[in-house]
């Protein structure tokens, strides 16, 4: 569909592009280009985009990668020093960290309907020695300072051993020096108390679990993942117990689902005992099942160009558009902020801590000003409640869609 599109783009590398991109750099302004690209087993172009012969390539030995030329990029110190990465919510928000991603393996086992990380890196897990992911650390203490790591791995904890052996290299190393974050989640299933031990002791805070659904039909025969959710909230019990926090994924709008599912999905997320529950809606993304579905029926509604990641854009015979982004956005509201986690455990100055990080960027973000009020109201600063109730009744009065909310929720103005 992009190479269709005039001017677009000229040509796509399939796969991983380590190898074919200095190849099509070298051959770019050959003559003789578009025959060249033809006979290449990755890469395509406007002539040769369905030839059967192509494939994704695959690097087979990530040590032989190089690592990223960092000096290449501009003002990479700011860069470390204003990781958005470090600043999800529920995650580790309020230290000062300089960030950095790493990637420590490629490749994923799963066969989930929803995603597409399989057209690029394939469905094989191959991972980098650990001697390459500490040289690689290594070398960003030394010329960046950084004390946070970002690991971008689709499966990182996949093999028990190596997660462990990782964790013990780098508290070997670094002591107490770092924070980890996972940003694509780890495997819940296949965490234990062992492994989440050394997790903590290497910087673990915060962690994301990809739960989906809180439908096990879901699960298991709509998106195949087959996740067990009792298995789910016992691995948040073993969490707590090492003080770590959770959060967790959910998307709603699968291609088969009913409102009464997702719905399920809501009263799930509402009892998983998670700091913070980020609930999307599904975007079809190109190359998983669920857009072959999506394309197949003609499910999809509007111009592919607002097809956003997060946004809705399905009309099924189970449902439209306009009603999955009315559940994602009530559930938003009731599991985030109304029956927000903080707020119930009392842990008052966590919730202010919270919500204000949310009012600096959305000020008029009426529920949030609900949840700051409240935490004030816990800790009896009654000074800046009765200043965070003036806000709050000044919010209300704004706007109708804001009055309307206000009436949806029962939210008190006294």
């Amino acid at each position: 569909a992009i190479l269709k599109k005039e001017e677009a783009c000229d040509y796509i590398i399939l796969g991983e592009a380590e190898d074919p991109f200095p190849w099509l750099l070298e051959h770019l302004h050959d003559p003789d280009i578009s025959d060249l690209v033809a006979e290449h087993p990755n890469i395509v172009d406007q002539h040769c985009y369905r030839a059967e012969h192509k494939t994704g390539a695959i690097v087979e030995n990530l040590d032989d990668l190089a690592p990223p030329a960092y000096d290449l990029l501009p003002d990479v110190d700011e860069y470390f020093e204003k990781s958005l990465h470090s600043q999800r919510m529920g995650s580790q928000l309020f230290s000062r960290t300089r960030a950095a991603a790493i990637c420590s393996s490629r490749g994923c086992p799963m066969h989930c309907t929803f995603c597409a990380a399989h057209g690029v890196h394939g469905r094989k897990y191959r991972m980098h020695s650990l001697d390459y992911i500490m040289d690689h650390i290594d070398w960003l203490v030394q010329k960046h300072d950084i004390n946070q790591i970002l690991i971008e791995d689709d499966m990182f904890n996949l093999r028990k051993k190596r997660t462990i052996a990782f964790c013990e290299r780098l508290v070997g190393k670094y002591g107490e020096r770092f924070s980890l974050e996972f940003p694509n989640g780890l495997a819940c299933w296949i965490l234990d108390d062992e492994v989440v031990g050394h997790l903590k002791k290497a910087g673990l805070r915060t962690i994301t679990f990809a739960v989906e659904s809180g439908s096990q039909y879901v699960q298991k025969h709509i998106l195949k993942k087959n996740l067990d959710l009792n298995l789910v909230r016992e691995k948040v019990k073993v969490l707590r117990k090492h003080g770590i926090k959770v959060r967790a994924f959910f998307i709603v709008g699968f291609i088969g689902e009913t409102l009464a599912q997702m719905k399920e999905t809501v009263q799930y997320a509402l009892t998983l005992d998670a700091d913070w529950c980020e609930i999307k809606i599904l975007t079809p993304l190109a190359g998983s099942e669920m857009y072959e579905l999506a394309v197949k029926h003609n499910y999809l509604s509007g111009d592919t160009n607002e097809h956003v990641y997060g946004r809705s854009c399905l009309n099924t015979p189970e449902f439209t558009a306009q009603q999955v982004k009315e559940i994602q956005y009530d559930a938003n509201i009731l599991v985030n902020f109304l029956n927000n986690k903080q707020l119930r455990d009392k842990n008052y100055d966590e919730a202010e801590k919270t919500f204000s990080s949310i009012l600096k960027n959305y000020p008029n973000h009426i529920f949030a000003q609900w949840g700051l009020l409240q935490a004030l109201k816990g800790q009896q600063k009654d000074q800046e409640a009765r200043l965070a109730m003036d806000r709050l009744v000044a919010l209300a009065q704004e706007n109708e869609r804001n009055r309307e909310m206000i009436k949806k929720y029962n939210i008190e103005l006294s």
